[in-house]
């Protein structure tokens, strides 16, 4: 099966706390928060406040998406927080080396992320270092968009590498995912998906019900 990660991003603010304790018990494995600043994506999201806030509001493990030109200046405030997994982008200036080296000794786990252009051989410098992979598949920054086109194949061609490289990394999606679009990706090898609309937008409950079955039901006929 697969690791639901309810993205906050799509959550009602004005009753956050309700939102996430509806998507915790209804069977979110993980909360995915996006921390973006401006520079390296043009919108601006989350900080450490919003992380220091869901630490309180579930004790659901806490999965960090960095969509900021110096992670290095995040990683402090996120391990003092108790966060599971922190991913950083392969396309910050500089590289990722640093950043998740720093998340490894930092005692987190490391994830890297590609953009949708990015080829998957991006990563193999970085494969003893991360814990997860995180292929994007909408252009980072904001919520509601599209799967892209060929998101399928990318995700296989990574599962195909991990495997030839011996890598225990575990493939996360993030970016349009619905009901419709879960199967195709857990099918080419993701075992991490990202939701945010498809969890937040309408009847939470219902609605990660209908990620877990229809999926589900779609795998295996």
């Amino acid at each position: 099966m697969f690791e639901l990660c309810a993205s906050i991003l799509a959550a009602d603010f004005a009753n956050l706390a309700r939102d996430v304790q509806i998507a915790d018990s209804a069977g979110a494995d993980a909360f995915h928060i996006d921390i973006m600043d401006g520079h390296f994506v043009p919108a601006i999201s989350f900080g450490i406040d919003m992380v220091r806030t869901m630490s309180r509001l579930t004790s659901k493990p806490l999965d960090v998406h960095l969509m900021v030109e110096s992670p290095l200046l995040f990683l402090p405030g996120l391990a003092g927080l108790g966060v599971t997994r922190v991913s950083v982008h392969y396309e910050i200036p500089g590289g990722p080396n640093d950043a998740l080296q720093a998340i490894c000794s930092a005692g987190m786990q490391a994830g890297l992320v590609l953009n949708p252009e990015t080829p998957v051989k991006a990563a193999l410098p970085y494969l003893k270092d991360i814990s997860q992979l995180l292929l994007m598949t909408v252009q980072p920054g904001r919520g509601g968009q599209i799967y892209l086109p060929g998101s399928d194949e990318k995700i296989a061609t990574a599962c195909s590498m991990l495997q030839a490289q011996r890598s225990n990394a575990v493939i996360q999606v993030d970016g349009g995912i619905t009901s419709s679009t879960l199967p195709g990706a857990y099918s080419a090898g993701a075992r991490s998906i990202v939701a945010g609309s498809a969890v937040f937008h309408g009847k939470i409950k219902e609605n990660i019900s209908k990620l877990r079955n229809n999926s589900v039901y779609t795998l295996c006929h």
